[in-house]
């Protein structure tokens, strides 16, 4: 399939910056989308000479901003559309406020729901084949323990994407998941965590990149990156989920630390 438009959510740094590198190479056009005007107008110059690229302010946690994106894609119906923008919490789960809680689910699982379905409804009404791809984590698999809200929203994203996927398929949309271990990001400053320490097992972006194209060429649905995730996701499934939950927690433990508890509104 040749692809003529695409739209990349969270395109200012990591892996969406690395995919829309890629795209340009491939001369797809490109409407990028991110938080920050200036690394936007940054991104914009660094690809202008190899496509043509449109940029675009918007915070997927605020409703207003999503639907400047649902408008762009009625309007233009991109035939590729990668829902890469998301972010993590770590430590355990009451040591936030609910309110950010709430901010998490809406970005990594409300957003990428509505731009799914909208993506989706866009090509049928306009009869165009194309490919949604969202970015989720190998994370959503386990139970994870002081990284509960993020996981569990990776979790939605993969089990909705692949049974979306079998319902639009027969009308030429594909709904493809791709799932990266670490990727060294500033996922984890984010997060509140320190700065990337551990080495083994962390991916590049433009790695992540180079994974999610070779995904769209073949068109699979599922895809969890590199042969260590792979190998540690099934072992999770054979596993008592109580010794994954530890480890998983173990992991999360030895980034952060201590929060005071925020406790509940009376």
């Amino acid at each position: 399939m040749t692809y003529r438009l695409a739209l990349v959510t969270g395109a200012t740094s990591g892996i969406g910056k690395a995919t829309c590198q890629l795209l340009a190479q491939q001369g797809i056009e490109i409407i990028a989308s991110g938080r920050n005007t200036q690394q936007l107008r940054l991104l914009q110059e660094q690809l202008s000479q190899q496509t043509t690229i449109h940029t675009l302010e918007a915070d997927l946690a605020k409703p207003e901003d999503r639907q400047k994106l649902v408008q762009i894609l009625h309007e233009r119906a991109p035939d590729l559309v990668i829902n890469n923008a998301g972010y993590g919490l770590y430590g355990e789960a009451l040591n936030h406020s609910t309110d950010e809680q709430m901010t998490l689910l809406e970005v990594n699982g409300q957003a990428v729901l509505e731009l799914t379905l909208e993506a989706a409804r866009a090509l049928i009404k306009e009869q165009k084949r194309g490919v949604i791809l969202n970015v989720s984590s190998a994370a959503g698999f386990q139970v994870f323990p002081h990284m509960a809200v993020y996981a569990a929203t990776k979790s939605f994203v993969t089990q909705f994407s692949q049974a979306f996927d079998f319902e639009v398929r027969k009308q030429g949309v594909r709904v493809l998941t791709i799932c990266p271990g670490m990727v060294a990001t500033a996922f984890q400053e984010r997060a509140g965590g320190a700065q990337q320490r551990r080495k083994v097992g962390v991916m590049t972006p433009a790695f992540v990149a180079a994974e999610i194209w070779k995904q769209i060429e073949q068109l699979k649905p599922l895809s969890i990156v590199n042969w260590q995730y792979k190998i540690l996701t099934f072992l999770s499934f054979l596993l008592p989920t109580s010794w994954v939950a530890r480890l998983c927690g173990r992991i999360i433990e030895e980034r952060i630390s201590p929060r005071t508890l925020n406790k509940m509104h009376e």
